[in-house]
């Protein structure tokens, strides 16, 4: 009894010694034939922390700088938001128009930089960052190359014209107001 129990212990664990490769296997890049772009590009932004104010915009620049020894292929960098302290929804659109811009190959230590503007419509914390990816086979690029994060300080502001409405709101009831006792002046008997 005792020999038939280790038998099958040890049909048990040859199986599994068997299949656990198969079961561990998770898609590395490198096995499809494509080198992970993360160890390869050095991704920078030229700002660290800034503190803005709602309606107030940040230009700023990231560089992809080229690691290897081979020209990369045409690559994607997208800029991204992230809230800190998860206090305001971030709606990339509306705080960026143009968030994704096209990198032609870059040829071996070389750079390329790109320009970028941030317009924020709510105050809180937010983490800004460029990611970049090959523009082909997504799948086997591994992990993407990143830069560290900008950290924004956006503080509202407060104003008693927002968006140079005032002339307007106050300027269309007193015409009003004024044609209406014009019109009654001029109906009053003499």
């Amino acid at each position: 009894m005792k020999s038939a129990l280790l038998m099958l212990l040890a049909l048990a664990l040859a199986a599994l010694v068997a299949t656990a490769p198969r079961l561990m296997h998770r898609p590395d890049a490198r096995a499809q034939g494509a080198e992970p772009i993360s160890g390869k590009l050095i991704v920078s932004v030229s700002e660290s922390d800034v503190s803005l104010l709602t309606g107030d915009s940040l230009t700023f620049t990231s560089e992809i700088v080229n690691n290897d020894s081979e020209i990369t292929p045409s690559l994607v960098a997208n800029l991204n938001f992230v809230s800190i302290n998860n206090d305001v929804y971030v709606d990339p659109e509306d705080w960026s128009p143009d968030r994704t811009v096209i990198v032609d190959p870059i040829p071996p230590g070389s750079s390329s930089t790109q320009s970028w503007t941030v317009n924020p419509v709510l105050r809180g914390e937010i983490g800004v960052y460029v990611a970049v990816l090959p523009r082909t086979d997504v799948a086997a690029a591994g992990p993407l190359a990143a830069s560290s994060p900008i950290h924004l300080s956006v503080g509202e502001r407060r104003s008693l014209n927002p968006g140079g409405v005032l002339p307007a709101v106050l300027g269309v009831p007193a015409f009003l107001a004024l044609a209406f006792a014009g019109m009654l002046l001029a109906r009053r008997p003499r």
